[in-house]
């Protein structure tokens, strides 16, 4: 089991937890590492930030600077258009969970599975939920919790963290120190 608690103690992940990410070059090898990558980023990261940049602000960043897809849930997709991502789909999570489960879907772009899951800016209790669904779905589905609670129905997740660690290290896995 894992040293880190739930950001939410009630939400206990079992007896296989996530692998928590407390240092950037983790998260940089887990990026570095995926083959076909899928970055799905909820209304969270709309609100969540400090002086004066968004979460979302941030998560575009990387993926444009990782050239990944992103998937919009919630009231994203616009927010994300506005800062140069077209998303790949906009769809509840509930339902890209279950496309994600599901062995014959061929991705968001038609040209296979995905191999790693980032997942950021979902309300905890909704992560929560997809991440312990797609814990049963495909074997070889890595998921990686973004967000600044620690999530154990994941693969890999970020420690409980607040805003200024959670940036920094986000910032420095992605190289984006210095960018604005």
């Amino acid at each position: 089991m894992s040293r880190v608690e739930p950001w939410q103690p009630a939400m206990q992940g079992g007896t296989s937890t996530a692998t928590p990410i407390e240092k950037p070059a983790v998260l940089a090898a887990l990026v570095r590492r995926a083959k076909r990558p899928l970055l799905v980023v909820g209304h969270r990261a709309l609100v969540t930030g400090g002086d004066g940049e968004l979460a979302i602000d941030l998560l575009a960043r990387a993926a444009l600077k990782a050239g990944w897809p992103v998937v919009a849930t919630g009231d994203t997709g616009p927010a994300l258009a506005e800062r140069g991502i077209e998303p790949a789909l906009c769809i509840s999570a509930m339902n890209l969970g279950q496309r994600l489960a599901d062995p014959a879907w061929t991705g968001e772009d038609g040209q296979g599975p995905h191999d790693v899951v980032f997942v950021a800016g979902i309300s905890y209790a909704l992560e929560w939920t997809l991440l312990s669904g797609l814990r049963h779905g495909p074997a070889d589905l890595v998921t990686v919790s973004l967000s600044p609670g620690y999530e154990p129905h994941a693969s890999f997740s970020l420690p409980n963290l607040a805003w200024p660690a959670w940036r920094a290290l986000i910032a420095e896995a992605f190289g984006l120190e210095g960018t604005a």
